[in-house]
């Protein structure tokens, strides 16, 4: 879930926020807003992309919401489609996430939980963990990030 989230992110970030003074970086993008920013992000807005890593199992999509997850906290939505299976990893920042649709089994550290609409979780740094969606929908989820993203896949 979480280097989904990361390779997704970073494909979707783009240059600095355009700057009045210099005609070149006018017509760069903008960058995110900063995890800390007044904001309000809607799900139905989502930019979903694919991560390219090829250690992921396709079919997980994510779209940034706040920070620069190469060089920092971030805020990003998941989606796994039913029955996904994220393999185990670990990171190391820690992460905060709701689950926001789907039933989902999280694994972290060898003991499982049970996700439901609501849940939330705080996975520690380098703790071990993997996610199994539902067979029965997709999963949606929105994660903070406490520093830059980095994965580390179990063997």
């Amino acid at each position: 879930m979480n280097r989904i989230l990361t390779i997704l992110t970073v494909a979707m970030l783009s240059s600095a926020v355009a700057r009045a003074d210099n005609p070149a970086q006018a017509s760069a993008a903008p960058s995110s807003p900063g995890i800390d920013d007044g904001q309000v992000a809607n799900l139905k807005d989502a930019k979903w992309m694919a991560p390219k890593a090829p250690e992921i199992p396709a079919g997980a999509l994510a779209s940034l919401v706040a920070g620069d997850p190469k060089t920092g906290p971030s805020v990003a939505y998941a989606k796994f489609p039913a029955g996904y299976h994220f393999p185990s990893h670990w990171h190391s920042h820690a992460e905060y996430t709701v689950l926001l649709s789907g039933k989902a089994k999280l694994t972290v550290d060898g003991k499982s939980h049970e996700l439901v609409p609501g849940s939330y979780l705080v996975i520690p740094a380098k703790a071990h963990h993997e996610v199994v969606c539902g067979a029965e929908s997709e999963c949606v989820l929105l994660t903070r990030r406490a520093g830059a993203i980095d994965y580390h896949f179990d063997k």
